[in-house]
């Protein structure tokens, strides 16, 4: 895989200093456009669920919160 990807640098490599020296001229001889695209309305998928009921509530409670002594040495 790395020897791949070095075969390529080393192609890209070559083709860029061959355009930038003039080695390699390249010359437009047709104009491009973009390909027509016709848009269609869609739909989205439908989904269903089925999830738990969660119920959400306060009280009060007590808890022990134990005690930290801190002893400088």
């Amino acid at each position: 895989m790395r020897v791949i990807g070095g075969l390529l640098v080393i192609i890209l490599l070559v083709l860029a200093g061959g355009i930038a020296t003039g080695f390699i001229d390249l010359q437009k001889t047709q104009e491009g456009r973009l390909p027509e695209i016709a848009v269609k309305e869609g739909a989205l998928p439908k989904y269903e669920a089925s999830v738990a009921k969660v119920q959400v509530g306060t009280r009060k409670e007590t808890v022990d919160v134990p005690t930290v002594d801190v002893k400088k040495p």
